[in-house]
């Protein structure tokens, strides 16, 4: 924790310090193959390229079961309407810049903007909700109709989430992947945890 506060602070001198570096040795490899790089090219390689946020598929999904029945904050179990939806990112985007199906959870807004945020969610938090998070995964993905976006769904999960073989598709073995990414996150990047308190507020959302 120690370190990662101290590279919080120094992290003004650590990125230039680091993009020089690598700049230089890029010139010194092409140097020694015999070519030369204008800088202008390096310096546009080496520019920070800042990922956009694409929920469309989710939201649509998500609007779709709306429009079929109820759908719940993954959350907090509170029914879901156009206005109060939300598409969360489980692990958030600050941290973690993921759109993967399997990340993005249909939210309460008032949950999502006003409780959970840019937290990570605690353990207990995430396997308190697992059946809504596998619901979602079902219903949202799976059953969509769409062959292409089941596949999607599990294909992205295998590429991103640790200990995901060939024959690791059930959504069992997605979740559990998910819990052991929640616990690389929290322990490299000491993401805030969120795990919220068992108040008379938190239980109304859940009715």
């Amino acid at each position: 924790r120690h370190l990662w506060r101290a590279l919080q602070r120094f992290d003004v001198w650590i990125e230039p310090a680091l993009v020089a570096e690598w700049s230089r040795m890029i010139v010194e490899y092409a140097t020694a193959q015999g070519r030369s790089i204008p800088d202008g090219m390096i310096a546009a390689a080496m520019t920070w390229s800042e990922p956009d946020r694409d929920v469309k598929i989710a939201r649509d999904r998500a609007l779709k079961l709306l429009n079929a029945g109820p759908l719940h904050c993954v959350w907090s179990g509170r029914v879901l309407t156009p206005t109060t939806l939300d598409v969360d990112h489980c692990f958030p985007w600050a941290a973690w810049p993921c759109d993967d199906l399997w990340n993005l959870m249909p939210a309460h807004r008032s949950v999502n903007q006003a409780q959970k945020r840019d937290r990570l969610p605690a353990l207990e938090m995430l396997r308190s909700v697992q059946p809504r998070i596998q619901e979602w995964w079902q219903s949202g993905y799976l059953d969509a109709g769409k062959q292409t976006l089941g596949e999607r769904f599990v294909t992205e999960a295998r590429a991103t989430l640790p200990l995901l073989g060939p024959s690791d598709a059930g959504l069992d073995d997605i979740f559990t992947a998910v819990t052991l990414q929640q616990t690389r996150l929290y322990h490299d990047q000491q993401i805030p945890l969120w795990s919220p308190p068992r108040s008379r507020a938190v239980a109304s959302l859940s009715r």
